[in-house]
């Protein structure tokens, strides 16, 4: 049995973490903004920047997950200190408090010379793991796009393929790799299971690579519709559309987003599978028959 930290475990990928592994003997903290449950504890990672922020906070943790993450740099969520310096601090502080294993939610494409803010930043806190003692174990996943039901971008793209039109920037062949949540927890939960588990980095891919429009048409029979009508849509439109998305926090599609996307998100599946002690799911068999019966 081990006590576990989850830091962002109110977001999507920390719930379904904190799920799986409450459903084990783990003892299982929230790191979070505002604690409302037992065993919650206040984390912020606008703030908690520096080593000691984290010292008190890590008494008697033998796991830290870092499962915190933002789409869009801001000024109330700065990518700088969310994704950068306030990992380090805590993994610093890991290192001084005696924690076992870290695992780190990084993401698929950060070693591909792609220079955006994102992946950055993302980068850093993979160089400092990689300076860790071996006493401190890390595992650092590296997903494509993540599937759950639960999960905003999954609502969306269920709800694009349920459209009898199906808009495609560029033709829609961005490339893609899509995981589902299920699988990210349970190589999480069997990695922290194995006494021999040994650092590493893996790509957290689904077993099938595919193209924003083949996703979208496997959604779509999923959902059980007919086919859809494709429309392309011309390259500069979606260039235009992501420098208006610059100047609208709220957009997801930006500049940024919109190179990362085209740089393609497919990675091998080797490792990934070997964590699991089986394959990854196919994006093919992703929709649950809640889903199915959704004709959003």
């Amino acid at each position: 049995m081990m006590k576990i930290l989850i830091c962002g475990a109110n977001g999507f990928v920390g719930r379904h973490i904190t799920a799986a592994l409450r459903a084990t003997e783990h003892t299982v903290v929230r790191g979070v903004r505002k604690p409302s449950q037992p065993n919650d504890i206040a984390v912020d990672y606008n703030k908690d920047s520096h080593k000691e922020a984290w010292l008190a906070k890590l008494t008697g943790i033998d796991v830290v997950i870092n499962a915190v993450g933002v789409l869009r740099d801001s000024a109330k969520q700065p990518m700088a200190l969310v994704h950068e310096q306030t990992p380090i601090a805590l993994f610093s502080a890991c290192q001084q408090a005696g924690v076992k294993r870290l695992v780190q939610i990084s993401a698929l494409g950060v070693d591909q010379g792609v220079e955006t803010t994102y992946f950055q930043t993302r980068r850093a806190p993979e160089a400092f793991l990689n300076t860790l003692p071996d006493t401190l174990r890390y595992l650092i996943l590296r997903p494509s796009v993540i599937y759950g039901d639960d999960g905003v971008s999954a609502k969306m793209f269920r709800f694009l393929a349920s459209l009898p039109v199906h808009s495609l920037p560029a033709g829609g062949k961005q490339q893609m790799q899509p995981v589902h949540i299920d699988d990210i927890c349970t190589a999480i939960t069997h990695w922290l299971a194995d006494d021999n588990a040994h650092s590493q980095t893996v790509a957290a891919v689904g077993l099938d690579a595919t193209d924003m429009r083949g996703m979208l048409d496997s959604y779509r029979q999923q959902l059980q519709h007919s086919h859809a009508l494709h429309v392309y849509i011309p390259a500069f439109v979606i260039k235009l559309s992501a420098l208006i998305g610059d100047i609208i926090p709220a957009s997801p599609l930006c500049s940024d987003t919109l190179t990362m996307l085209n740089a393609g998100n497919t990675g091998d599946a080797s490792a990934f599978t070997q964590l699991l002690g089986r394959s990854p799911r196919s994006y093919r068999t992703f929709i649950s028959g809640d889903s199915a019966g959704v004709k959003a």
